[in-house]
């Protein structure tokens, strides 16, 4: 009886420790989509409205560039930090708050999108990410899982977005038009 309560033990155990991660997932694709847009502008001389036509191109992680981290079950903690080793030998670190009544961080964490401003978690291919739950800066688990991200090719987004915009710049540089049309548009992936 008792070797059987302790592999039921190891197997839940085991099973715990597999839900760590990311909530969507530690497999994910990126894709680098790429479709065409047109863009309209008020204008405000004489000759009336001036239009942009772009081809747009951004790499997409299929399962979301934002998620949220699962910690193991009953974990008490009031902030995560979660450290991604890249292939490379790079490192990045992200701390967030921590929800222990529902056992994820309070707010998605940036797996992907780079920016001057931010910096994604996430690179190409696998990365050993590294936890640390902590409650009043007490480490109360902590742990790492693999989340790889692989290669999903090229896909051309099937339709051409059209759109109106106040601002006559963006007749000139469609960067903003481009992430609507991305965001708004779930038949490129």
């Amino acid at each position: 009886m008792k070797s059987v309560l302790s592999i039921l033990i190891c197997l839940l155990a085991l099973n715990a420790q597999a839900e760590v991660g990311f909530k969507n997932g530690n497999q994910k694709t990126a894709v680098l989509a790429q479709g065409r847009i047109v863009v309209q502008c008020q204008s405000s001389s004489p000759g009336g409205p001036s239009f942009g036509h772009f081809t747009c191109r951004e790499e997409i992680l299929t399962s979301g560039e934002y998620d949220y981290f699962v910690g193991p079950a009953g974990a008490k903690g009031d902030s995560v930090t979660l450290t991604a080793l890249h292939q490379d030998g790079s490192q990045r670190t992200k701390t967030v708050a921590y929800d222990s009544s529902k056992g994820q961080s309070k707010k998605s964490i940036n797996l992907w999108i780079a920016t001057l401003l931010q910096k994604p978690l996430l690179d190409p291919g696998k990365n050993t990410v590294r936890y640390k739950i902590t409650l009043n800066d007490k480490v109360t688990a902590s742990g790492e899982f693999i989340a790889e991200v692989k290669d999903g090719g090229t896909k051309t987004c099937s339709r051409t977005g059209s759109y109106w915009s106040n601002i006559s710049s963006d007749c000139q540089n469609g960067s903003s038009m481009c992430s609507r049309y991305f965001n708004e548009n779930n038949y490129c992936l």
